[in-house]
């Protein structure tokens, strides 16, 4: 039998990973593997038949991904609605439409309780009677009254605003001018959305032109056939499918009800971008540590409308962006100077087709936090003396690995001296504006952060685009949250996480910032999390085999999730005196981590405290003073540790204090001095006097250390009940010191002992 199967630790899971899109295949394999008698042991009938249930119920009921990654000329390329996933980012070179500014909108609650096949109709397969159900919709929405004026992007349901905490259907509307000359010369116009939340189904003139689900990446579509010169009518409707609803169950990422604020709505950028018909698509930009020197490789995904001969060009430039806030490439390049210069005759043929233009030997600036030096860089593609296209962006010469039990940045040990942040400011919610954006983030290098976590969801591009010239290392993530066995399972047949991951992965590729993909945040069930990890593992490497993986786990020393799905950071979220055990426990806690995984490199991916609920800002600058002495005291156990959180945020469970500024980012807290002063007397790594202290005496050290468990392994109270580590089993205690949470005069009142990383 193939060796693949005796590899997984269960045939379900193999199967559902392998064949989601032919059940029917599935389910003869299965079948055939049965009867043969070859598994050993055999999988339980029970396991095998949910296993096809799913993906019976996957290819039949719900929407299936638009997404996929393609094997052309050796190299995977990215696809969405059939259109090749774009390097986003405005290109000097072409014609713009943007649809931002005024629009309509009308909420529509009844709606969303639409069903096909059983399964609500934003969720559901689209099939012609689904689509034919969903424009009867639209055009029902468009008859009646009730429409309001609204500026896009935004969000529709933010704290404060008459539909406060909304969650369902909501229409849009935009009537725009086409000028002339956009369409003309055979030029191809996408429609391109920055984010809304969280399916999104669009018509153009009345044109169905597809959908997308999730909330947080970018989706295009080829609106070239349906657009016309003169007026337009672009329609589109927004379900924020509600958390905790059994529409959502399991079937939605995320699907329960989080520790953050579930806004809805179109909040992102909304354009078209027309091209020409020979055009190119992707620049991406893949340097690589030499001996004596670094290397850079340019793969240049080129779609072309016809049979040609062209020339394609690669220059790189120094880049000057320090405290410049203009999103596109070009605008920082030193265009005096040129550190690289390739061309290269190139043959073109209908389709798509990928150049990889290579140089080695180059003498340049490396990126680090120190010194975030970065270099633009332009693929022009040329027909005769005509330019067809040309594409800019920004990018870095930086390495990352894992050797051991460290992070390797440019080959020298580093140390993550960290904050998370959520993307939310009050009054607009996730729909900052770039000015909101860059100022989060330099207050964060003020602090003297090195390292930024951009929990739980992948943030607004231009964060990281500002990351990239600030010098922050960044950990980005896909929202796979506190999910339990169903959804883990369901999320292996559906697929939609790993959409969400590609998408995050594409877009992101070339900023030098992100050094960690993180798949998931506290979840349970191990087996179906090992599997779902591995799957969208897989899928990762193969877009982007340059960047660290993780998963931001709940305390629990047992639990070896993260090894077992073969990812390269063991990241432990440790809540020690807040929500379980002792803060003095957390030593222990560390030493254990370093005793059973010495050999890969361990972060404490969140520890914090709140200043609300009556509990004041000293004890919260206490806490950190002295969680931060442990940590520093194990610095030789650890790789880096991120603060929760740097700014208070909204959510719909709790109005969360633990940021080290308030959620206007008016006021300083204690905390953001204790930090910045501790961040910036905090040695790098290779100058405490103990870099190369023989490890094997840490790990004794670590051995001699008393095992910690918490009370049964009860981990984390949350919101009136405990979170328990594996399966669920076991009962316990949780520590309530520092119980209760929130402003004072802040939103709400918060539960006793409440709160989720």
């Amino acid at each position: 039998m193939p060796r693949a199967f005796t590899r997984c630790d269960k045939l379900p899971y193999f199967i559902i990973r392998q064949f989601r899109d032919s059940p029917m295949l599935a389910l003869l394999l299965a079948l055939a593997l049965l009867l043969s008698r070859q598994l050993s042991p055999p999988p339980a009938l029970p396991e095998l038949l949910w296993a096809l249930a799913l993906l019976a119920s996957n290819a039949s009921l719900y929407a299936a991904p638009t997404f996929e990654v393609r094997e052309i000329g050796g190299y995977p390329v990215p696809f969405q609605n059939g259109v090749v996933y774009p390097t986003f980012g405005r290109q000097p070179s072409r014609l713009y439409v943007d649809l931002s500014g005024d629009w309509e909108l009308l909420y529509d609650e009844e709606v969303g309780n639409a069903r096909v096949g059983g399964v609500r109709l934003s969720l559901a397969a689209r099939s012609p009677e689904a689509v034919a159900l969903l424009t009867e919709q639209m055009r029902s929405a468009l008859a009646r009254g009730g429409w309001r004026r609204v500026r896009v992007p935004s969000v529709n349901n933010a704290r404060g605003s008459e539909m406060e905490g909304y969650q369902g259907v909501a229409w849009y509307r935009r009537v725009f001018e086409v000028p002339a000359g956009l369409l003309s010369g055979g030029k191809r116009v996408f429609l391109v959305f920055h984010g809304a939340n969280y399916v999104a189904d669009v018509w153009l003139n009345g044109a169905y032109l597809g959908y997308h689900e999730g909330g947080f990446t970018p989706f295009v579509f080829d609106a070239t056939g349906a657009l016309r010169e003169g007026a337009n009518m672009l329609v589109v409707r927004v379900d924020n499918v509600p958390w905790d609803s059994e529409d959502a169950r399991f079937a939605t990422v995320p699907y329960k009800k989080c520790d953050w604020w579930n806004y809805g709505g179109i909040y992102r950028d909304v354009y078209l971008e027309a091209v020409n018909a020979t055009y190119i698509a992707r620049l991406d930009l893949v340097p690589r540590k030499l001996e004596g020197g670094w290397g850079l490789e340019a793969r240049v995904v080129i779609v072309s409308a016809s049979r040609g001969r062209a020339r394609l060009e690669l220059r790189v430039h120094p880049a000057s962006a320090a405290g410049r806030v203009e999103p596109d490439a070009r605008s920082i390049a030193n265009l005096s100077e040129t550190v690289v210069e390739l061309s290269r005759e190139v043959e073109l043929e209908p389709g798509v087709s990928v150049v990889a233009l290579r140089a080695d030997g180059l003498n340049v600036r490396e990126w680090s936090p120190e010194s975030p030096s970065l270099y633009a860089a332009a693929a022009r593609l040329v027909e005769g003396e005509a330019v067809l296209d040309e594409v800019w962006d920004q990018f870095g010469f930086r390495e990352v690995k894992a050797e051991g039990s460290r992070i390797l940045l440019n080959g020298r040990p580093i140390f993550l001296k960290g904050v998370s942040r959520h993307e939310d400011y009050p009054g607009l919610g996730r729909a900052l504006p770039p000015s909101l954006i860059y100022e989060d983030l330099r207050i964060v290098k003020e602090m003297g952060a090195n390292f930024l976590r951009t929990a739980h969801y992948p943030n607004h591009p231009l964060t990281y685009v500002y990351a990239d010239r600030l010098g922050l290392l960044v950990w980005e993530e896909i929202p796979v949250y506190w999910f339990d066995c169903e959804a883990l399972r369901a999320q292996l047949a559906r697929g939609t996480a790993k959409q969400m991951l590609l998408e995050m992965v594409y877009r992101d590729f070339n900023r030098p910032s992100i050094i960690i993909w993180s798949l998931a945040n506290e979840c349970g069930c191990r087996d179906e999390r090992v599997a779902l990890l591995r799957d969208l593992a897989q899928a990762a490497r193969r877009a982007d085999p340059t960047r660290l993986l993780t998963q931001a786990i709940a305390w629990d020393p047992s639990d070896d999730t993260t090894l077992r799905a073969g990812l390269d950071v063991l990241s432990v979220n440790m809540y020690f005196g807040v929500f379980y055990g002792k803060l003095e426990d957390m030593d222990a806690a560390i030493k254990e981590l370093g005793r059973r995984y010495p050999s890969v490199p361990r972060v404490v991916s969140e520890f914090g405290f709140w200043s609300g609920g009556g509990v004041g800002e000293a004890r919260q600058a206490e806490y950190f003073a002295r969680a931060w002495k442990i940590i520093e005291s194990n610095r030789d156990l650890l790789s880096g540790a991120a603060w929760w959180t740097a700014f208070d945020y909204d959510s719909m469970i709790v109005f969360d204090t633990f940021g080290a500024l308030d959620w206007q980012r008016g006021h300083r807290k204690l905390l953001f001095y204790d930090i910045k002063r501790a961040y910036e007397s905090f040695p790098p790594a290779g100058e405490s006097g103990r870099e190369g202290f023989p490890s094997a005496l840490l790990l004794a050290a670590a051995a001699a250390a008393p095992l910690l468990y918490i009370a049964g392994k009860v981990i984390k109270k949350k919101y009136g009940s405990a979170q328990r580590t594996g399966d669920g089993e076991g009962e316990g205690r949780v520590h309530e010191e520092g119980a209760g949470r929130g402003p004072a005069g802040g939103p709400q009142n918060p539960p006793r002992g409440s709160r989720g990383g």
